[in-house]
C-alpha cells in the first residue's frame, strides 16, 4: 500500500515539474539543436530521465536546476553523437563560407544557429544558457557542474570562437 502511495505522489510531483519546466527546457534545447523535432525529442528524453530518477533527487539544488542539468547533459550527449555522425557523413558537409554576407533575418538566425552548433558542447551550453536563457554564471556553473570561473571561461571562449567563425564566413555580427 505504501508503494502505491509513493508512486502516486511521484506522479503528482512529476506532473507538476513538467508543467513548471517544460517550456523552459524546450526553449533551451531548441537553441542547442537545429530543428523543432530534435528539441521535442530531447525534451521528452529529458523528462523521461527526470521521471526515472525522481526518487534520486536529493534537494541539494532547486528542482529546476536539476532538470536543466539533465537537459544539458542529454543535449551534450546528443550533440556528440550528431557531430560524429556528421563527421562520418560526407553528404552532410556544408560550408557556411558559401553564403553571401547580406542575409534576410531568418537566414541570419540559421547561420548563427549553425555556427553555434559547431562550438564544442560545453561552450555551446554556456553560451546558450547565458544569452538565450539569461542565467547568471553562478546558475550556469550549477547546471554544468563546474566552477563559476569555468562557466565564464567557457562562455568567453564560445563568444570568441563564434565571432571568428562568423567572420570567416563573411557574416558581420558586431553585436556579439
Amino acid at each position: 500500500m505504501e508503494r502505491q502511495e509513493e508512486l502516486k505522489e511521484n506522479e503528482v510531483t512529476f506532473n507538476q515539474l513538467v508543467r513548471e519546466n517544460h517550456q523552459r527546457i524546450y526553449s533551451l534545447l531548441r537553441k542547442m539543436v537545429r530543428s523543432h523535432e530534435e528539441a521535442d525529442d530531447l525534451t521528452q528524453e529529458t523528462f523521461l530521465k527526470v521521471y526515472k530518477n525522481l526518487s534520486k533527487f536529493r534537494n541539494q539544488s532547486q528542482p529546476g536546476t536539476w532538470i536543466y542539468r539533465i537537459a544539458v547533459n542529454t543535449a551534450i550527449n546528443y550533440l556528440r553523437r550528431e557531430k560524429l555522425h556528421q563527421f562520418l557523413s560526407l553528404e552532410s558537409a556544408y560550408s557556411i563560407r558559401e553564403e553571401v554576407s547580406n542575409y534576410p533575418s531568418e537566414e541570419s538566425r540559421e547561420i548563427l544557429r549553425r555556427a553555434i552548433g559547431k562550438l564544442p558542447p560545453r561552450q555551446q551550453v554556456a553560451l546558450t544558457l547565458r544569452i538565450y536563457q539569461e542565467l547568471s554564471f553562478k546558475e550556469i556553473a550549477a547546471i554544468m557542474e563546474c566552477t563559476e570561473n569555468a562557466a565564464k571561461v567557457n562562455f568567453s571562449h564560445a563568444v570568441n570562437n563564434l565571432r571568428l567563425s562568423l567572420r570567416k564566413a563573411g557574416v558581420n555580427f558586431e553585436s556579439l
